[in-house]
């Protein structure tokens, strides 16, 4: 059978059922016109062949209106959308179209919706309506909703289990799950990672996830824009041939959460390589605090001294995998780092994020206690401008 036949007659069957909808419609009504007008022919002794056409005419004529009525478009150019959720219902649906005036019937609509199988295919997501479109296309465009995206923002530097947190607060997926994901050794294998965890390979990026987007498809979805990123780095030969791709990747992180000016994060990165060429501790603070979860607030000289091997004043050495997901331009720092001599970097602690850099243990000790020394001095005039502004009249 060829395609023109087959919509002829589909085009025939859509029509059949417009008109036996429309006769199902007034069949209440037609019932107590014809009741009343059998009274009228008695009364008037009409022959029943002039009644029955006249009856036909009628149903004909009403049947045609109804349908049109209950189904097709009425001249507008008002257009508003509609977000349809998953599991949507259809009587919700159905209401509000008839509240936007988009339908004229809410009963004829899910009629037409049922008795044509659309019922079984409404999408979830963006439809755009035109009031007063009518059944038939209001209908139609429900098979066809626009998914809806959320927009999705992972900055550098968080952990698996706050981009798992953060991820739960903008869709339905389970933390749960997703931390347990991250640690499952099968599925970590089948993205073709060794490592024990996924911590550091969920790229931080913006992503589009539509409604049914899972756990396990976000975080593939991770893991490929850092495969991608990853591919794309200018790594240095010598480098690149010393350390491994799971190792670049930890010091990247290391460099991630210690380097608050993307300026300075070739030089610490080529800091913490002259360390490790050297067989000096890193001494990243950051390590010790992915290793106690306690990501604010002062260390104390006990957790300096804690026995975890992520422990970086404590070992010498990288520690066993990422403290972060880093983002490309610490990841370019680590395989590729400033040519320096220096060992060692301290904050500034004057709110530019800034850091001092130093050849020496004597020279970098000299710069940490002028740095205190300004620190408290900064702190002396804060207290002073305060205690001035309480002290001053009204």
């Amino acid at each position: 059978m060829d395609h023109s036949n087959l919509n002829i007659q589909k085009l025939f069957a859509k029509c059949g059922c417009l008109w036996l909808l429309g006769i199902i419609f007034l069949l209440a009504a037609g019932g107590y016109i014809l009741y009343s007008l059998i009274w009228v022919i008695r009364l008037m002794h009409t022959k029943i062949k002039i009644f029955l056409v006249f009856l036909g005419v009628c149903c004909l004529i009403l049947g045609g209106g109804a349908v049109y009525y209950l189904f097709f478009p009425l001249e507008s150019e008002d257009s508003f959308e509609l977000l349809i959720p998953e599991n949507a219902s259809l009587y919700a649906v159905a209401d509000s179209l008839v509240n936007r005036k988009v339908i004229t019937n809410k009963k004829a609509f899910l009629f037409w919706l049922r008795i044509s199988g659309i019922e079984r295919k409404v999408q979830a997501g963006k439809v755009s309506f035109v009031k007063g479109e009518g059944a038939l296309r209001a209908a139609e465009k429900l098979l066809n909703a626009v998914p809806v995206e959320i927009l999705l923002t992972i900055p550098e530097g968080l952990t698996i289990h706050q981009i798992a947190q953060l991820i739960a607060e903008q869709t339905d997926i389970d933390t749960a799950e997703f931390i347990e994901l991250c640690h499952d050794t099968a599925f970590i294998h089948s993205q073709n990672i060794d490592a024990l965890s996924l911590e550091g390979y969920l790229f931080p990026d913006t992503y589009r996830l539509g409604q049914k987007e899972n756990a396990y498809e976000i975080i593939k979805k991770m893991v490929f824009q850092f495969e991608k990123i990853y591919s794309e780095l200018q790594i240095d030969e010598k480098i690149g041939s010393k350390y491994s791709r799971h190792e670049l990747l930890t010091l990247a992180s290391i460099v991630e959460k210690e380097a608050t000016l993307a300026s300075e994060r070739t030089r610490i990165a080529g800091v913490f390589h002259n360390r490790l060429r050297l067989g000096y501790p890193l001494g990243a603070d950051p390590t010790v605090r992915y290793a106690l979860r306690k990501f604010s607030g002062p260390l104390r000289v006990s957790e300096l001294n804690s026995s975890s091997p992520y422990n970086t004043r404590k070992y010498s050495g990288l520690p066993p995998g990422p403290i972060c997901s880093p983002g490309k331009g610490a990841l370019q720092a680590a395989v590729a780092p400033m040519d320096t001599k220096e060992l060692y970097f301290v904050a500034k602690w004057d709110g530019t994020g800034a850091h001092d850099f130093s050849l020496t243990n004597e020279e970098h000790t000299r710069k940490k206690l002028a740095i205190r020394r300004q620190n408290k001095l900064r702190k002396k005039q804060k207290e002073k401008v305060v205690n001035c502004k309480e002290d001053s009249p009204n």
